[in-house]
């Protein structure tokens, strides 16, 4: 019996498989073993020099992140290595298995060792947990902020001989600092502070791993390295996800469930199980952190390679879901009007190809389209048109249902910033070994006639059985809507409706082809910004000219004196504008050491020494430099963009008046009059303006 794909519905987030529980086997690990991170690697080594007693090692350890991260596996991988290398024969975990059980009534929120003993070269005696921070003690009226204060005061008064692990999420740091600063407990604060600091995107780059003041501390921010990006040889947490759901041994040989080669689950399986399909599948979700700024957690990538691999139960109405099952239905609808099944066959095909995970990933379709539609095919008499009402239909069909409620947020931002159907034209896919294509290829065979497209892609052997069969089926339409008798009456119609026709069957072939070979939207773009975020200086200084040509004009930088950033400008009469010699922008070395999480962004430093002005070279603003330089006006810069240079130059203007060398040379223009207030050899004097 094999286990997928019915298997992997349990993967889902919103399922028991999908949330761990500390000590419970059946909980959090639908892989079936250990997802190795960076983390994990980090927290062996330190397990191991916690019991060889290794001078110098941080004993008390805060793991921050929300949920989804993977803390809790965090905890219960670090305690298993700490029974392993303290060679306690599995005491350690059976005792705190058993506390967390709750069979001996419900744990404590710190729980601590008490039946265990440590060996006597282990630096600590006792191994205390926090599996989850953000919770107070049952029938305590503290909050979890002051479980948080009264535990640091406590490890640094009297914890020499303890071991403590600790879950917190973000917002519990917050309200603890808040609440060490009113109690003026100023060593509490200072360590939270420093704590705070070390977990916090900054250009300095403060060291967590110790605190660079409190050596006994250690923190790990979880939510800011990747699960997906694949650095030096090691697989990236999301590889290992993805091997383990597509293992052929685990699932039906291709083409022998009951949809048989149409089976999108199936196909989608035997595509990511290979190379180099894999690795660009990979490659999308990395461009999609950098892209959006945000990080896939545990929870999301399980619950994603779910969706991918074995759809969703919404889409199988109130019967029972098996994803094999439901393809082969939807291939063979039952009914006894031939034409009425020959649709629901049809639009079946939408929907079997919409879940195969190259179009899974970009569920856009032109759904407002769906009401015209069907006046269109009223007006020329095709409503019967098994395919062009098959279409209709799909288009009406709510699209929320054929994704989890845990992933429509991740999915809609996938389909905003990288669907490939909306990638530039020029962009050029690798399709085999030896062939390559560009989009351009593609949109100007479609655009002439579907078969033209899909004769072009089948001949390379770049679609799927059921992309074929539904390519086929909208190129029996595209033939019919080309008939004279069809476009007579209602020439414009039929060629609106045409048009749609060609659109979708493009967006079928243009996500085929770029998820496959990881060609997505502004892909060229992100490849580069990856590069910057990897250390490559060409990229970064040709971004770095850009930014000190957004901040200054004409060489030299103009900021407005009675406004600030996020205020329009008054008018021209009443404006008060400062003008000084250019300000230059550079790049802000790049900190990264085994004490600190690799950095998410680059920094630029903008201003002259002793004033400068850390700037994050975010991916919308490094984008828009790109943009510049291919002739976009900067009037057309995204309003986060605008906003991140307006906040700059006010407090690059804060400084400079407040500095005698850097106002040397400046001037200063009130209103629309003549004369200017001008800064040399140290005094101000008024320039009159030739008229």
């Amino acid at each position: 019996m094999h286990k997928y794909p019915d298997g992997l519905l349990d993967w889902s987030g919103d399922k028991a498989g999908g949330v761990k529980k500390l000590f419970y086997v059946g909980s959090g690990r639908p892989a079936g073993n250990v997802i190795k991170t960076g983390l994990l690697t980090r927290l062996e080594s330190w397990a191991g020099a916690i019991s060889a007693g290794t001078a110098g090692t941080p004993k008390f350890v805060f793991l921050i992140g929300g949920p989804g991260n993977g803390k809790t596996e965090a905890v219960e991988y670090t305690i298993q290595r700490l029974d392993s290398a303290m060679q306690l024969d599995g005491a350690l975990v059976q005792e705190l298995a058993e506390r967390f059980s709750g069979n001996e009534g419900q744990p404590t929120r710190l729980v601590k060792t008490e039946k265990t003993k440590l060996p006597a070269k282990a630096s600590v005696s006792t191994i205390a947990i926090v599996q989850d921070g953000s919770e107070a003690e049952r029938g305590s009226s503290a909050t979890p902020a002051q479980h948080l204060c009264d535990d640091i005061r406590k490890l640094r008064e009297d914890g020499n001989d303890l071991a403590y692990l600790a879950c917190v999420n973000r917002g519990v740091l917050d309200d603890a600092l808040i609440f060490a600063t009113e109690r003026d407990d100023a060593e509490t604060s200072g360590l939270l502070k420093q704590v705070i600091q070390s977990v916090s995107l900054g250009a300095k780059g403060t060291a967590s791993w110790p605190l660079a003041s409190y050596p006994a501390f250690a923190v790990w921010p979880m939510d800011v390295e990747s699960l997906v990006e694949e650095l030096g040889g090691d697989p990236s947490a999301a590889r290992q996800v993805i091997e383990s759901a597509t293992n052929e041994q685990e699932w039906p040989v291709y083409g022998s469930c009951e949809a048989g080669e149409r089976c999108p689950f199936c196909t989608s399986r035997r595509l990511l199980g290979s190379e180099p399909n894999r690795s660009a599948f990979i490659r999308v979700l990395r461009w999609y952190e950098l892209a959006s700024g945000k990080r896939w957690n545990f929870r999301d990538l399980f619950s994603l390679t779910a969706f991918l691999l074995a759809g969703t139960p919404e889409s199988s109405g109130s019967t029972a879901y098996k994803p094999c099952g439901w393809a082969a239905s939807m291939l063979s609808p039952k009914g006894k009007d031939q034409n009425k099944t020959e649709i629901l066959r049809v639009r079946g095909l939408f929907r079997l190809v919409a879940a195969q995970y190259q179009h899974a990933l970009f569920g856009a379709w032109p759904v407002e389209r769906a009401v015209g539609l069907r006046n269109d095919l009223k007006e020329l008499k095709l409503s019967d048109h098994p395919v062009l009402a098959a279409l209709q239909q799909f288009l009406a069909l709510d699209k929320r249902k054929e994704s989890t409620t845990t992933l429509r947020t991740q999915l809609a931002g996938m389909a905003g910033f990288l669907d490939p159907a909306f990638a530039n034209p020029s962009l050029e896919a690798v399709v085999s070994a030896n062939t390559k294509m560009t989009f351009e290829q593609l949109d100007r065979r479609f655009s002439l006639s579907i078969k033209e497209g899909r004769e072009f892609l089948q001949k390379r052997k770049c679609l799927s059985t059921l992309e074929v069969d539904l390519l086929k089926a909208l190129e029996e339409a595209d033939s019919k809507l080309s008939d004279e008798g069809v476009r007579r009456h209602k020439p414009a119609t039929a060629e609106r409706v045409q048009a749609l026709l060609r659109l979708i069957a493009c967006r079928i072939g243009r996500r085929s082809i770029g998820v496959r070979s990881g060609v997505t939207r502004d892909s060229d773009t992100l490849e580069e910004f990856s590069q910057i975020l990897s250390g490559n200086t060409a990229a970064l200084q040709t971004a770095t000219q850009q930014v000190q040509m957004l901040l200054n004009r004409d060489r030299r930088f103009l900021v407005s004196l009675n406004t600030t950033f996020g205020e329009p400008l008054p008018p021209p009469e009443r404006r008060a504008m400062l003008t000084t010699d250019i300000q230059r922008v550079g790049a802000m070395p790049l900190v990264h050491d085994d004490r600190r999480p690799r950095p998410p962004v680059r920094f630029l430093s903008v201003g002259s020494a002793g004033r400068t002005q850390p700037v994050a070279l975010t991916y919308e603003l490094f984008k828009s430099t790109k943009s510049l330089r291919k002739g976009m006006v900067p009037a057309s810069l995204p309003r986060a963009v605008v906003a991140l240079l307006d906040t700059t130059r006010a407090k690059l203007a804060g400084s400079i008046v407040r500095d005698e060398d850097a106002l040397e040379g400046s001037e200063i223009r009130l209103g629309m009059r003549d004369d200017v207030i001008v800064r040399n050899f140290g005094e101000f004097s008024i320039r009159k303006e030739p008229v």
